[in-house]
């Protein structure tokens, strides 16, 4: 281990060690008192923390440094939030059951029966627009952010947006559950 490492790591540590009751206070009141979950967050918060370290240095007045800690943890937060909600989560109703138990209609001699995956989507994305239901396909096809920007003639942040969009929609449309807790 270089003194480099070394400095960084113990001031990584010192770090951690100032800031310790600010890290739980957040963590705990985020996670509601679930002390399995309350310890995932402050994992995050220190793999938050350590990732963006360098931004500190070691002559930062305590209540700055204190204010850095409480908005990287918030930041994470957020985030986490963003993308625990981005899953897409379809309830099975019985005729879907049925189609997902048979796994020899899923797959023909150990892959994946493009034909019939191909209708799932295209049945799912019948609420979408033509372009929403070509991005959907791309995507199907395993394309990449890159990939899907040169082909849909748009910027690659765009096709994030436009992905974003598109599972909000589904999600919308096919969670009546959401639905009826908004009305």
């Amino acid at each position: 281990m270089t003194t480099n490492d070394r400095q960084k790591y113990e001031h990584f540590y010192c770090l951690i060690e100032r800031h310790r009751s600010l890290i739980e206070r957040l963590c705990m009141h985020r996670s509601s008192g679930d002390s399995l979950y309350c310890a995932e967050l402050r994992q995050e918060c220190y793999i938050t923390i350590w990732k963006h370290e360098k931004q500190i240095s070691a002559d930062m007045p305590l209540r700055k440094e204190s204010f850095w800690v409480y908005w990287l943890c918030r930041s994470d937060f957020s985030r986490l939030r963003f993308l625990h909600r981005t899953h897409l989560h379809i309830p099975i109703d019985e005729q879907m059951a049925d189609t997902i138990a048979d796994t020899e209609a899923w797959t023909s001699v150990g892959t994946v029966d493009t034909a019939l995956l191909h209708d799932y989507i295209e049945t799912l994305s019948k609420v979408l627009s033509p372009y929403e239901r070509r991005a959907v396909e791309l995507m199907a096809e395993g394309y990449t952010v890159n990939e899907m920007s040169q082909e849909l003639g748009i910027k690659p942040h765009s096709v994030i947006q436009l992905r974003y969009r598109i599972i909000a929609k589904l999600r919308h449309h096919y969670n009546p559950e959401k639905k009826d807790k908004k009305e």
